[in-house]
């Protein structure tokens, strides 16, 4: 299950995380001079109860060593400074097509990325972050996309004809292709050789 936290923070960062759409929150708020700040984070693979503010912290209550438990302090500190928004579910058991419903605000009826698609480009109409824009935020990506289109022809980042950059986000930084992302020594490439890091339209995997 994605977990969506909204909290005010000094800085913004809207992290590639992506788990439900706040279009009528937001634009209630057009009418006020100051925004709160948005962390928008988007885990794999990480169940509900994983983190130590909504169960993990009671198992630990019961201090039993053969019933293990995770620990998350720093987003149990968020989730005590901010609002927790606890009724939300992923549109698809798999990341692409539900990072597409996110940001398209679409069930996966309607998204134009959904099954096991990967790399293939976003539609281009309105998402989150050009939403977000339109409010007067500054946005930023940081993680997996995954949704950037087809790049067989060029090694250019700008050549992607759905990067981030032309879907509202302002800065991104992270791993472009789905695959890229199974990899935690991009520039060794233990996984599978190297892979590429970009930040906006730049790979800085070389340089790492």
């Amino acid at each position: 299950m994605n977990i969506l936290m909204l909290f005010k923070t000094r800085k913004l960062l809207l992290m590639m995380a992506f788990a439900c759409i706040l279009s009528q929150t937001l634009f209630a708020q057009k009418a006020t001079t100051k925004h709160p700040n948005i962390i928008f984070i988007l885990v794999d693979d990480q169940g509900y109860g994983d983190l130590g503010v909504f169960f993990q912290n009671h198992r630990a209550k019961l201090n039993d060593p053969t019933k293990p438990f995770e620990r998350s302090p720093n987003l149990d500190k968020l989730a005590a400074e901010g609002a927790m928004l606890m009724q939300h579910y992923s549109a698809a058991p798999v990341c692409a097509p539900s990072r597409a419903s996110i940001m398209l605000g679409v069930s996966q009826g309607h998204a134009n990325v959904r099954d096991n698609q990967f790399d293939k480009a976003i539609e281009d109409n309105y998402t989150m972050a050009s939403a977000l824009k339109q409010l007067g935020y500054s946005t930023a990506a940081v993680g997996k996309w995954g949704l950037q289109g087809d790049d067989r022809f060029d090694k250019n980042g700008a050549a992607w004809p759905a990067h981030p950059l032309k879907r509202g986000f302002d800065y991104f930084f992270g791993y472009m292709r789905h695959s890229d992302g199974h990899e935690h020594y991009p520039k060794e490439g233990l996984y599978d050789g190297p892979k590429e890091v970009w930040e906006n339209y730049t790979n800085v995997a070389e340089k790492m």
